[in-house]
């Protein structure tokens, strides 16, 4: 007689228990393998991010009044 899923790897609620432990262990045991950035890299990457966003925003902010500027001259031709 064969056995049904549910009495031979229990309801589904223990099955994914089970699930979720095992992919918790898989976490853990890939979080081992990572090398981990040390206190310097992060600081000095956190300031290059710092200064890149920076640069981007003086350039979105130039580019946006520069189309302001051009789209009023624009409306003031045609009116």
């Amino acid at each position: 007689m064969a056995r049904s899923r549910n009495t031979q790897d229990g309801n589904f609620i223990v099955r994914g228990i089970k699930t979720a432990i095992r992919f918790l262990g898989e976490v853990k045991a890939e979080l081992i393998k990572v090398a981990w950035p040390t206190k310097e890299e992060v600081i000095s990457s956190t300031w290059v991010v710092i200064f890149a966003v920076a640069i981007t925003s003086v350039w979105i902010f130039a580019a946006d009044q520069f189309s302001a500027i051009l789209i009023n001259g624009l409306i003031r031709l045609i009116h």
